[in-house]
């Protein structure tokens, strides 16, 4: 038995989905997740930025958990303009759970899972 102690590291988040097309079109389309090839056993996968997501077809109901009274994964995504993310995010009908603060705002997908998007700080000027 090794002594070492294993290192964990991160790969990517699998969202388990009442409606597959349905939230394919939410990560694809309102997102813009990028599919990636491959099925995964029928679980399309998608980049966006440097995260992975699959999307599993096997929930049979959306999530009760109810932010911020229940314990949960939140998905931590950035934007240049939180404000254009926004005015995006309500032209496409997205559930808006907490509206943005200057920082940060709380979306829900299709199944009511968490979604935190925060203003990306700008680059550092270089001189």
């Amino acid at each position: 038995m090794s002594s070492d102690k294993i290192t964990f590291i991160g790969k990517g988040i699998t969202i388990a989905c009442t409606d597959l097309a349905r939230s394919v079109r939410f990560y694809e389309t309102t997102l813009g997740a990028v599919r990636e090839p491959g099925d995964g056993y029928g679980c399309p996968w998608f980049r966006l930025g440097p995260l992975v997501i699959t999307l599993m077809p096997n929930a049979a109901k959306r999530t009760p958990a109810e932010f911020p009274a229940h314990a949960m994964p939140i998905v931590w995504l950035e934007v240049p303009d939180l404000e254009a993310a926004h005015q995006e995010l309500i032209r496409s009908g997205v559930e808006i759970v907490q509206a943005p603060n200057g920082q940060s705002m709380m979306v829900a997908d299709p199944d009511g899972l968490i979604i935190e998007v925060w203003q990306a700080e700008s680059e550092p000027e270089i001189n």
